[in-house]
């Protein structure tokens, strides 16, 4: 069954599309693309968020293509949790590494 992996997929889908059309007006702990150089200041917030939410639609893309993959070549667990959970772990770490090199190269800490 593939269902859970469709649903990973459409979760970060959803996320990024979700954060790209109503971004987080202000910094805040609760909603958006959240760490210390985000918050640092607003250009930094709003930077941070139009970039994750791209990040979280490409990740969404892949991952349902990967849940397609593993559904047309019918993989069967125990292979297609460890897929899930790598991929889901990749993503979150890809994301990440991409939105926090990306501030910190566009706001250099002085």
């Amino acid at each position: 069954m593939m269902l859970p992996q469709f649903v990973l997929a459409l979760v970060f889908l959803l996320a990024g599309m979700i954060m790209a059309k109503y971004p987080p007006k202000k910094i805040n702990p609760i909603y958006g693309y959240r760490s210390m150089a985000s918050m640092r200041h607003r250009e930094a917030w709003d930077y941070a968020q139009r970039l994750a939410s791209r990040k979280f639609v490409l990740v969404g893309i892949v991952m349902f293509v990967i849940a397609l993959a593993e559904w047309l070549l019918d993989v069967q667990a125990p292979a297609n949790v460890l897929i899930m959970l790598g991929t889901m772990i990749l993503s979150v770490v890809y994301v990440f590494q991409t939105v926090e090199k990306q501030l910190a190269k566009r706001f250099p800490q002085n």
